[in-house]
């Protein structure tokens, strides 16, 4: 059996970029989907915690990039033994 080049690989590697994949998208679509989320309850009346208050919505969206960027750098890290 060969070294491995990466420290997370196999089907555990797998599924982390499938996990980094869902998160990336999850951020590409954030913005759009906070705004209809505000369209609709203008349209049908929202309640004291929805829609999300922009402030919360940046928090999230900022919490999303930066657990990107750790999951990025996890992928690049090399196998030691």
């Amino acid at each position: 059996m060969s070294n491995p080049q990466f420290k997370i690989h196999g089907k555990e590697r797998r599924q982390f970029k499938k996990d980094l994949a869902s998160l990336r998208s999850f951020i590409k679509t954030f913005w759009f989907y906070h705004q209809m989320d505000k369209d609709m309850a203008e349209i049908f009346g929202g309640t004291n915690d929805y829609p999300m208050s922009d402030d919360k919505t940046q928090i999230m969206y900022d919490d999303g990039l930066n657990k990107i960027k750790e999951m990025e750098a996890e992928l690049i890290k090399p196998y030691s033994q």
